[in-house]
């Protein structure tokens, strides 16, 4: 585990600890630039100051992305300080992906120069008319002698002012492609950018977006074959959208911080508020679906570096699940916090409130829920034609969770638009649970079996039709898949981890927390979720990420608190 997490735990120590409001990306300083609407121009500067922007670019063309479990848990120690930050420097990443995928040499070295000099990226795929219908995109580019023209409006795009470079989607010939624009290049000739729009939440985050009018591009701009842009598109997001559920996990690992610390120095009737049941148990369920969304994202982003071949679908799952638990864990510390949730000032210098409006954004960023049950529902349909499919890849593997392995460039493993039909997440749920060995733990899990089994058949029999049932199946496949990658944890990486990893108590309040939203009737656990509440409690007192891989924060800083 010491080289996977060793970037994110030196950057711990290099940004300090985001309750210090005397660091350069604290949670104060995040409020001040919300509050203004303003870019956290310190913290930004902090990011490049600990070399955030070679995170970006893999290490064959001259960063130091090597693997993306560990870009998974850079991004998350970013997010549990500013969503914003991370945010502004996925937008980039998302603008380079598809260069490093499909580019040429010169395109790589191109970005890579712009990227590693902190120059801003936007994908412009979005427009205002066609929303997630990517079909509907009405920006076309025209071929002429030596290039195209391009001319069209993208819209609730990142970086869209500030980018020096953007990958957009336009249609053309033969069919749909993607364009590399250099502004800097062009001097931002045909290129108007637009006015930043404003939101709830990101307020210093540049969203906004750009008009080509007969912007000219040479022949060298194509990325990719041409025609293929729909598909380039589509492949790129399973890189991107599954990096959106780490940012979602650093925000709820903020936010039931601040919860803890104030319930754990509030006094009520004559005791701490920690001391109360109902506190400990909104504690205890807010934790476990925080540990829900880890296991399920750790599995998805391990499998971009050992199971790229499955993401198509996994992607979809984690980006499904992961940002939705994350929401409900920090909806959880709100009802801890109370009205204190709602203030712009006193607890963390008002910092819940922040917290709580930029994570609202991650569920729709890089793709709805409903997008991700879309796609879910597509991919497990057309496994159904694809019966007999074989399981290959080993578990232990995929749950290797900081055992380093040798990932691919992106451009040397390709993503595919399919799964291939084996889905080794669900398929070999039935043996994880056979060898659990724990009479209670089996017994929650076998409950998830028949959930998977009447999820699938709806979606092999019926899932080429977008229908409420459909739908339906397609959430519950999500959950029977989340907690699978809970028990696979546990089966496989329990003893490895240490530690919370290895005491059933967070399972099994895991598993009551998906069974519930399965509609299943549960009944609490007070004796795991009060086992749980104290190991919330010693992570916070030692310094270490509320998570299951025992990763070291910086040293933190107790201000008093109200």
């Amino acid at each position: 585990m010491t080289s996977t997490f060793a970037r994110a735990q030196a950057l711990e120590r290099a940004l300090g600890c985001p309750f210090d409001p005397d660091t350069a990306m604290s949670l104060a300083g995040g409020v001040r630039a919300d509050e203004s609407e303003s870019e956290p121009v310190e913290a930004y500067e902090a990011a490049w100051a600990a070399g955030l922007h070679r995170d970006l670019v893999p290490v064959s063309d001259g960063g130091r992305l090597d693997s993306f479990e560990s870009l998974t848990a850079v991004v998350r120690a970013v997010s549990r300080r500013d969503l914003a930050v991370s945010i502004g420097l996925g937008s980039t990443f998302l603008a380079a992906a598809p260069v490093w995928i499909w580019g040429d040499e010169g395109q790589r070295r191109r970005v890579a120069e712009l990227v590693l000099d902190r120059a801003w990226g936007t994908a412009g795929i979005s427009e205002e008319a066609a929303g997630s219908d990517l079909l509907a995109t009405a920006t076309r580019a025209v071929p002429y002698p030596g290039g195209h023209v391009l001319n069209g409006r993208k819209w609730l795009v990142g970086n869209g002012r500030r980018s020096a470079f953007a990958t957009v989607l336009a249609a053309s010939e033969p069919s749909y492609g993607l364009f590399l624009l250099d502004f800097d290049a062009l001097g931002d000739a045909g290129v108007r950018r637009l006015p930043k729009v404003r939101t709830l939440g990101l307020r210093g985050h540049d969203l906004s977006g750009f008009d080509l009018d007969d912007c000219r591009v040479g022949a060298d701009a194509v990325l990719g074959r041409p025609g293929r842009g729909i598909e380039m598109v589509s492949g790129m997001l399973q890189f991107t959208r599954t990096l959106v559920g780490a940012a979602g996990l650093g925000v709820a690992d903020t936010a039931l911080r601040i919860a803890l610390r104030h319930a754990r120095s509030r006094m009520l009737y004559g005791r701490p508020a920690s001391a109360l049941p109902p506190v400990r148990a909104l504690l205890a369920r807010g934790f476990a679906d925080l540990l829900v969304a880890e296991c399920t994202e750790l599995a998805a982003a391990r499998a971009l570096d050992v199971a790229r071949q499955r993401t198509a679908l996994w992607s979809a799952v984690a980006k499904y699940v992961v940002p939705g638990l994350c929401v409900d864990s920090v909806a959880a510390s709100a009802e801890v916090l109370s009205a204190r949730a709602y203030l712009r000032e006193g607890v963390a210098g008002g910092a819940f409130q922040k917290l709580r409006r930029d994570l609202a954004v991650t569920p729709v960023f890089e793709g709805t829920e409903l997008v991700q049950l879309d796609t879910v529902r597509a991919q497990v349909s057309s496994a159904a034609r694809r019966r007999g499919a074989s399981a290959k890849l080993p578990l232990p593997l995929l749950y290797g969770f900081g055992d380093p392995v040798a990932s691919p460039a992106p451009r040397e493993q390709r993503p595919s638009l399919t799964f291939g039909g084996a889905d080794e997440v669900v398929d070999l749920l039935d043996e994880t649970v056979e060898a659990l060995g724990d009479p209670e733990l089996s017994k929650l899990a076998r409950r998830l079996l028949p959930a998977r089994d009447e999820a699938r058949a709806v979606l092999h029999a019926r899932g080429t039709h977008r229908t409420d049932e459909t739908y339906e199946a397609a959430r519950r496949h999500c959950l029977v898949h989340a907690a699978a990658c809970c028990l696979h944890t546990w089966l496989h990486r329990r003893t490895a981890l240490g530690g919370l990893a290895a005491e059933p108590a967070w399972l099994l309040v895991a598993l009551r927390r998906v069974l519930a939203r399965l509609g299943q009737p549960v009944e609490p656990d007070p004796a795991a979720e009060e086992l749980l509440v104290r190991r919330l409690e010693d992570l916070d007192d030692t310094d270490r990420a509320f998570s299951l891989v025992p990763l070291r924060l910086a040293p933190q800083h107790r201000a008093p608190t109200l």
